[in-house]
């Protein structure tokens, strides 16, 4: 199809303006690059220029660096120096702060003196100059005056709140009992004990030995608290012994007491790397002297086991049950070596182990059998330790525990006692030979003897057990108690009536006879027979009660068993003997003068062998 003349022209007129425009823009950019170079030569001699201009000011910067730090030290000696020279002046404006009564300024006020004199030392030592000798002794002379007044002061205070304790504060169970020391006093303490610590670990200056007055005034303190404890301690036993009454028991539980309080108080005044140091100093003087009182219990209770062994067995019982405050209390001072509670503990159970041994050596009473009753469980303890037997043997304690192996700790303390009761009983045995007055004094001596053990082991409670068995009340014939005691008590019973057998003989009596008949009339030889009869009667009764209202037998049941058959036999045969041939009963007529032969009626008979016995 033809185009249009109209088109045609539009699209001339279009390209022609395009082409224009493109002239008018290679025409900009032929400019913009001429303006490029120039600009590239301009800042290509600037470079230069500034090259050339570096090197010109830098020497002149370096310069300027150099004069600057000269000045700054300059003015940093000139500081100094205007410091040191201040410190000349400050030794004197503080030596009078420091030589004044610290009672009569205020202690912030002195102890930043302190502090100020402190630093003024080391800065004085430090730079070492010869012109300034004088200033740092006299800045050691005011801090020593400083040093023995806070000292003075703190001693001062720490002993008036470390008074001793009234007993009742020391023996009482809670520790919040223990009164706390006033807060401003413990202020004031913390701020001279931490003065006093810098002073010291400062090494420009002496040791201040606060540390070891600190330990002294503790000390003492818990030592005259415990004092009225520690001499009960000492004193002797009067009497006997009731379980739980020493007062080593309250004495070391108070000690513990006062230990943890010292620890406290410590950690609240002490700064916390002296803590150790100063808490094993204020406790081990008292601890050494309670030491130093168990020991010496330990050797009263050997020589008077028999009525204080107890106080053992209360004693190792409360150490038993400390044992581990005590090991935390010596954790809290770090001792190197092994508690001292834990010595002390093997030295009373080597005493107790010991008394055992000696008792079974040297018997006297069974008192102390019944005071080891009550401590049925410690006993059976120490004497596991001991070994089964061995108290036989004090030399076998290599094999102690080998030989008790298999046997309960019961059965170990039934065989102690079945030694024990050997052993009282030769005991017994062996002193009675020393009575040379006559067969019934010894009889009467094991009497009394073997009938105070039976009935000592028959109403104590759990002994008979113990020894027999659970039915020891009902023991057969040949159990312990019956061999060791009972049979020889029932032996010696018979063997005592062989005394009254005379008396007895002499009222033995015949029926006289004649001719088939009763005789009721007696010839001469038959009432010299009565006679003579009545007559040894009287002599062998007035011997017996001669010697033997001299005799003792102080249990009233005992008397009245020995004493028995002369009531049931001797006394009814007198009688019948006495009717037969009294002057009421003329049958039988010995003697006109009756009265010369029959000394003693029935009731006086009765009466004087009631009184058999009771010499006191």
């Amino acid at each position: 199809m033809a185009i249009s003349t109209d088109g045609v022209r539009d699209n001339k007129t279009f390209l022609d303006e395009e082409a224009a425009e493109l002239d008018g823009l290679v025409t900009s950019l032929d400019k913009t690059n001429t303006v490029s170079s120039k600009m590239v030569g301009i800042l290509n001699s600037f470079d230069t220029r500034l090259a050339h201009l570096e090197s010109s000011v830098l020497p002149i910067h370096k310069s300027t660096q150099n004069l600057t730090r000269l000045a700054g030290n300059m003015n940093q000696t000139v500081a100094s120096l205007e410091a040191i020279l201040g410190y000349f002046d400050l030794a004197a404006q503080e030596e009078a702060v420091v030589m004044s009564p610290l009672a009569d300024q205020d202690l912030q006020i002195f102890l930043q003196s302190v502090g100020r004199i402190r630093e003024a030392l080391r800065a004085m030592t430090s730079v070492n100059l010869k012109a300034g000798d004088r200033v740092v002794q006299q800045l050691k002379r005011s801090l020593k005056a400083a040093t023995g007044q806070l000292h003075d002061r703190l001693k001062q205070l720490l002993t008036q709140n470390s008074q001793p304790l009234d007993l009742k504060v020391v023996t009482s169970s809670d520790r919040k009992d223990i009164p706390a020391l006033p807060s401003n006093a413990t202020q004031t303490l913390v701020a001279l004990a931490k003065a006093l610590a810098d002073i010291e670990a400062d090494p420009n200056s002496a040791p201040t030995g606060y540390l070891k007055s600190y330990c002294e005034i503790r000390a003492n303190s818990m030592i005259k608290s415990l004092t009225p404890l520690y001499q009960s301690s000492m004193v002797e036993l009067r009497g006997v012994y009731d379980k739980g009454s020493s007062p080593f028991i309250p004495y070391t539980t108070s000690l513990l007491k006062l230990c943890r309080n010292e620890a406290d108080l410590s950690d609240t005044l002490l700064d916390a790397k002296l803590l150790s140091l100063a808490f094993m100093g204020s406790i081990m003087p008292p601890i050494e002297q309670w030491v130093e009182c168990g020991r010496a219990l330990t050797r009263r209770v050997r020589k008077t086991y028999t009525s204080e062994v107890g106080i053992l067995f209360d004693v190792i019982e409360t150490l038993d049950t400390s044992m581990n405050t005590f090991e935390s209390v010596f954790g809290l001072a770090r001792r190197q070596k092994e508690n001292d509670a834990l010595e002390l503990l093997k030295s009373f159970k080597a005493a107790a182990m010991r008394t055992f041994i000696d008792f079974i050596g040297d018997l006297r009473t069974l008192n102390y059998v019944k005071r080891l009753m009550a401590y049925q469980p410690m006993v059976e303890s120490v004497l596991t330790l001991i070994g089964d037997g061995n108290w036989n043997n004090p030399d076998a304690g290599a094999n102690r525990r080998s030989q008790a192996a298999g046997r309960s700790s019961r059965a170990v303390f039934q065989h102690y006692l079945a030694d024990v009761l050997e052993a009282l009983v030769q005991n017994i045995d062996s002193k009675s030979r020393f009575y040379k007055k006559g067969q019934s004094l010894t009889q009467l001596f094991l009497l009394n003897n073997y009938f105070y053990i039976s009935k000592s082991v028959r109403t104590h409670p759990g002994l008979l057990d113990l020894i027999n068995g659970p039915d020891g009340a009902n023991a057969p014939a040949n159990s312990l108690t019956s061999a060791v005691y009972e049979r020889p008590l029932k032996q010696n019973a018979d063997l005592y009536q062989d005394n009254w057998k005379p008396c007895v003989e002499h009222l033995m009596d015949v029926t006289y006879v004649h001719e088939g008949g009763v005789q009721h009339v007696l010839n001469s030889n038959q009432r010299q027979m009565v006679k003579d009869k009545f007559k040894n009667f009287n002599h062998d009764f007035d011997e017996l009660w001669k010697t033997q209202k001299q005799y003792s037998i102080p249990d009233p049941d005992l008397r009245a068993m020995v004493l028995k058959d002369v009531h049931q036999i001797m006394i009814p045969m007198y009688e019948k003997f006495l009717n037969k041939y009294s002057s009421n009963n003329s049958s039988y007529e010995f003697t006109k003068n009756a009265q010369k032969y029959i000394r003693y009626d029935v009731s006086m008979v009765k009466d004087m062998v009631n009184q058999f016995f009771t010499n006191t």
